[in-house]
């Protein structure tokens, strides 16, 4: 008498199942690096527009804007853009003279821990003057790297700079 048997063994299962999970603990951490940079990518786009717009209105005002409200730009998922700090998505963006910064905000709703992207309308850093100059600072060696992928330039500290050097 002769039996057909279908299926798999324990062992094939357990074959496989440890196959995915080798895949999954090398495939992880790259696919969260990457929607890291996306996300960071998406607040340098927004900041850079919300500079750009607070550049045109200290143009045409002779003063550097303080809230996202007056500006010829407007975001859906700006929770309050009638204040001069706000959030769109995971960053807290902030209007002050010397320009805009965009912040990660962490899990806990903090940011002390993570980095900003700051741009300045002019930034002198000893005898060199920049304009439109993005520094990434970040106060955590979690990002440092996100920082360094962005940089074209650094400072004496190692902050990433990115900018138009006047003279």
């Amino acid at each position: 008498m002769k039996r057909n048997h279908t299926g798999f063994t324990l062992i094939e299962l357990l074959a496989v199942v440890m196959i995915i999970a080798m895949l999954t603990s090398v495939a992880l951490p790259q696919y969260r690096k990457s929607v890291q940079r996306a996300e960071s990518m998406e607040a340098l786009v927004n900041l850079r527009t919300i500079f750009d717009a607070a550049k045109r209105y200290r143009s045409a005002n002779s003063e550097a804007p303080m809230k996202l409200n007056g500006l010829d730009v407007s975001f859906f998922d700006a929770d309050t853009p009638e204040a001069s700090s706000f959030n769109i998505g995971n960053y807290h963006y902030a209007f002050s003279d010397w320009g805009v910064s965009a912040c990660r905000i962490s899990g806990s709703g903090s940011y002390a821990n993570t980095y900003c992207l700051d741009m300045y309308y002019t930034y002198r850093l000893g005898d060199t003057k920049y304009k439109d100059l993005l520094i990434c600072a970040s106060k955590s060696q979690k990002y440092s790297w996100l920082c360094d992928s962005l940089k074209t330039d650094e400072l004496p500290d190692g902050t990433a700079v990115i900018g138009t050097e006047l003279d």
